[in-house]
């Protein structure tokens, strides 16, 4: 069953932060200094302060997990020299958007004049995944699908909890930020891939955007790649969270195809009601209750993360993914990085002490070195 072509790549977006846990603008200079060892798999952000870095096309999760070590380490040794470190959360603690500088860019320029505060309020951190199918139509089927775990992806990738010095209350403030922007959140049902190219033929036509990577939709078919591009999570702290994430989207993918070439379609619901759920998942984390809109219920988000695994149970061993979407039991155990965050404020009371977390969880495990 498993196909070639369910391939994975994943971006990664990281904070720079100094000693202090303060926020740095860096990107010029890291960029520079990365390109022999990393060229275009290290890029700049909107915000001078961040950097995103990119996998290669992986065959298997094995390979995705090793590409992110590899990357990580190497970004952490270009940052050392100058005493800063990367971080992995979806909002940082207490630095101010005023403070950070866009990075010189053309088309983060045309941005920043297109949306001003929108974009200049932008300190968020995301984790991409990127699943490899080449057929349009098939793409958009489980694109329509597969909606319905996005609510559930982002329970369980919760990690940013604080906005400014502030509690929020929330586990995924980051969403909360990232959905002022325009063309994002659950997208729409579309019946074909003519259909999504003919509302993307007229965005562009009326002026509203220029090409369709100016759709930030929570999960969209790529405007240039043969992929389905899953959008919905916060930046993932431990490695070992980045890669169950990226496996949990690429069974999910799978066990969608599987079902259709079993004539057995996955039940599609309005966004609407996906949102109910996406909402639960900001609000709540792990800790909340989805509906189960089967059962017309709510369900402990804890009980449909271990029904997700049941979900997909038929196809991980062919994908070689099980130790890997296993980790959602440590989640359940330990909470996401959301709840550890909280976990040592509460015992702390310093948000600088969370940074510090933050920077160790990500490199944790992780060879600090240039590649060879």
């Amino acid at each position: 069953m498993t196909d070639p072509w369910l391939t994975i790549g994943i971006e990664e977006e990281f904070q720079i932060v100094d000693a202090s846990g303060q926020l740095k603008s860096h990107i010029d200079i890291l960029v520079a200094a990365g390109e022999a060892s990393l060229g275009e798999q290290l890029k700049p952000e909107m915000l001078q302060s961040a950097v995103e870095l990119t996998t290669r096309i992986c065959a298997n999760i094995d390979e995705a997990r090793a590409e992110i070590v590899r990357l990580r380490g190497a970004c952490a040794a270009l940052l050392q020299p100058a005493g800063l470190r990367i971080a992995s959360a979806g909002t940082h603690p207490f630095s101010h958007w005023q403070e950070q500088q866009i990075t010189e860019k053309e088309r983060y320029k045309l941005l920043e004049e297109e949306m001003q505060d929108i974009v200049r309020e932008l300190l968020i951190f995301g984790l991409h995944v990127h699943v490899g199918i080449p057929d349009a139509e098939l793409r958009i089927e489980i694109m329509n699908e597969a909606r319905y775990f996005l609510p559930h992806l982002l329970a369980l990738s919760t990690s940013s909890p604080f906005w400014l010095t502030r509690v929020t209350g929330l586990k995924s403030y980051r969403s909360v930020i990232w959905s002022r922007f325009p063309r994002t959140g659950i997208p729409p049902e579309f019946s074909s891939a003519d259909e999504l190219s003919n509302y993307v033929e007229l965005l562009v036509k009326t002026g509203s955007i220029d090409d369709g990577k100016k759709i930030w939709w929570d999960l969209r078919p790529h405007a240039f790649y043969p992929t389905l591009e899953f959008r919905i999570c916060d930046a993932a702290t431990r490695v070992e969270e980045t890669v169950c994430l990226a496996a949990l989207i690429q069974a999910i993918c799978a066990k969608l195809v599987k079902l259709r070439r079993a004539n057995l379609g996955f039940r599609k619901y309005q966004p609407g009601l996906i949102n109910e759920n996406k909402w639960r998942a900001i609000r709540h984390g792990l800790d909340g209750k989805l509906i189960d809109f089967g059962k017309q219920a709510e369900v402990p988000m804890r009980d449909l993360a271990v029904e997700l695994l049941d979900f997909i149970d038929d196809v991980v061993d062919e994908l070689g993914s099980r130790q890997a979407v296993s980790y959602v039991n440590v989640l359940l155990k330990e909470g996401t990085s959301a709840d550890r965050q909280l976990k040592v404020f509460e015992e702390t009371g310093h948000l600088h002490a969370v940074v510090d977390h933050v920077a160790a969880e990500t490199i944790a495990g992780v060879p600090v070195s240039l590649p060879t």
